[in-house]
């Protein structure tokens, strides 16, 4: 299995009072990266392939970090600013088995789900590709529309098409066919708000034919990681638990 973690957004300003990536800072158990890491860690012979900006590669040893979260790993620098995730996604092909399944994540979304018990559940559904999705309106998130049947009819970026939410995590049977869609979407210029976003391209799936399962979440099973914030209210909120 491919695990492919998106980390190459918005440059930190080295200046600002905490310089690093928000996927840098430290939990009581680790940093948010380690966690994200150790969450997709089901598969012992998975292979973790990392899109890092080139300049915090260096900047940071990430070379180094993630070589002691995982064992087989792999890192795509990332040299200059893209048109969006789907296009940093593409750097990463020369690193992937396309035969094998694929796990493309977010390194600032954490889901606290049983990942081999959710993927095991696809491949029974005899899906091509999955998605886990919770309830909202925001049009922060990408969303997509499903039938009676839970299988997905349509995908949106930054458009509430329906209430189900995209948390941000995507499973592909083949990892071929997520480069192939990826690719037909870029040529079709399917951008949204000037950036290709990876959702759009289970449209692709959807003109193919192929089969896109969903797994609903629980309110509090999914947790945004992007600001300082959001990491210390999970902190807090793991702390309460224990409690």
């Amino acid at each position: 299995m491919n695990v492919l973690i998106l980390a190459a957004g918005e440059p930190v300003d080295p200046n600002a009072a905490d310089p690093y990536p928000i996927w840098l800072s430290e939990m009581e158990d680790g940093l948010v990266l380690e966690r994200q890491v150790k969450a997709l860690s089901f598969d012992k012979k998975a292979r973790f392939v990392f899109c890092f900006r080139r300049s915090d590669v260096e900047r940071y040893h990430l070379k180094d970090i993630v070589g002691l979260m995982a064992a087989d790993c792999a890192v795509t620098e990332i040299r200059r600013d893209t048109r969006g995730a789907a296009c940093t996604a593409m750097l990463a092909v020369g690193q992937m088995d396309l035969e094998a399944e694929l796990i493309v994540a977010s390194a600032t979304d954490h889901i606290e789900v049983d990942y081999a018990a959710v993927i095991k559940r696809f491949r029974a559904k005899g899906a091509d590709a999955g998605v886990m999705t919770f309830e909202s309106l925001h049009p922060r998130y990408s969303y997509v529309r499903t039938d009676q049947d839970g299988w997905v009819t349509e995908a949106a970026e930054k458009r509430p098409i329906s209430r189900t939410a995209n948390a941000g995590f995507f499973w592909f049977k083949r990892a071929g066919d997520f480069f192939d869609a990826l690719q037909q979407m870029i040529l079709k210029d399917a951008q949204v708000q000037d950036r290709f976003f990876i959702s759009p391209a289970l449209n692709e799936f959807i003109l193919e034919q192929k089969k896109i399962a969903t797994f609903p979440l629980a309110a509090n099973q999914y947790h945004p990681l992007k600001a300082t914030a959001q990491v210390e209210a999970y902190e807090q909120a793991l702390e309460a638990r224990r409690a």
